[in-house]
């Protein structure tokens, strides 16, 4: 008899061929998510899960299984919604699906940069409300944003990610400045300074681009201290976790000039992103999509149907977390 697997939402059609092949699946082909009560409900009849990061699997959640599911598949690289302790006191393998979406996230945090200095998200809807024909040509003022060439980018966190983003703003001829647990090998490092102190990195920095996971170190790391040390003139950029930002404080710094802006693809509560922030000119916001190519949702797809595929194959799964 084939495991039985339940997919939480609608994932890449390649994705569910392999689990139709493979499994008992139930796929959600409409993508409606389920209630967080159906869900607990239907899962108690199932081996396997594919989750993703909209499912809240809490404590309460583990603690509701009756012992039938095994692992969890979850399709994304962070998994902050998932009590992993819960899971591993239940004896349950949880997977994520790190590195195949570098190059996707790193993409959006260029273009974050760029949309924020060059007021981007302003500029669309002048044209897109038809309002631009009501404003004076000015050279000096109208949509006048900054250049990002040969300014200084500050990487807080230089995994992968943050490598990635290196190399592309090397492109804009940037100078690249990070902070980060260790100091990299030279080889990874390249050209870039290392800094051991966050706030003695700060002061230096044109922009601060975010690529840390969410932990207990790194809630608010950017705060009403952190950010006093920003330049009037910085950008700063979040494609991490927003459980990372303090809301209060960067809503406070944007909105009386303190930074120059931000460019946001996450957010503290998604999707209930504090509204505050869309009132602001300064601050370009997206709905966490800094995975959301074709090719990189796939490969999400398909690492988390491996893993189970390991799994129940009884070999070591291929991302682990616990």
């Amino acid at each position: 008899m084939k495991p039985k697997i339940l997919v939480s939402r609608k994932i890449s059609d390649g994705a569910e061929e392999i689990l139709k092949q493979e499994f008992d699946v139930t796929l959600n082909l409409n993508d409606k998510p389920y209630p967080y009560e159906e869900l607990i409900k239907l899962v108690n009849n199932y081996d396997g899960l594919i989750s993703t990061s909209f499912d809240k699997l809490d404590k309460n959640f583990f603690e509701s299984l009756t012992g039938r599911l095994k692992v969890i598949g979850h399709v994304g690289v962070g998994y902050d919604n998932i009590n992993t302790q819960s899971a591993k006191e239940k004896n349950i393998k949880v997977s994520n699906t790190p590195n195949v979406l570098n190059d996707a996230v790193a993409e959006i945090t260029i273009l974050l940069i760029l949309a924020s200095s060059r007021r981007i998200g302003e500029a669309y809807n002048l044209v897109k409300t038809n309002t631009w024909k009501d404003h004076r040509p000015d050279i000096t003022k109208l949509m006048v944003g900054n250049e990002i060439t040969g300014k200084t980018l500050g990487i807080i966190g230089m995994g992968r990610i943050g490598q990635i983003v290196a190399d592309r703003a090397r492109a804009f001829n940037m100078k690249i400045i990070y902070f980060n647990r260790n100091k990299l090998s030279k080889d990874l490092e390249k050209d870039a300074a290392y800094y051991s102190d966050l706030k003695s990195m700060l002061p230096n920095c044109d922009y601060v681009s975010l690529h840390t996971p969410a932990t207990p170190e790194t809630k608010n790391i950017i705060n009403p201290e952190t950010l006093k040390l920003f330049p009037k003139h910085s950008v700063f950029i979040n494609t991490s976790r927003g459980s990372t930002v303090d809301d209060d404080a960067l809503i406070e710094a944007l909105k009386n000039k303190k930074i120059y802006g931000a460019g946001l693809d996450v957010f503290n509560n998604e999707p209930n992103l504090d509204k505050r922030y869309l009132e602001l000119d300064n601050c370009f916001v997206l709905p966490h999509v800094g995975s959301a190519t074709h090719e990189t949702r796939l490969a999400m797809s398909m690492l988390a149907v491996n893993n189970l595929k390991c799994f129940f194959s009884n070999k070591p799964l291929l991302s682990e977390v616990v």
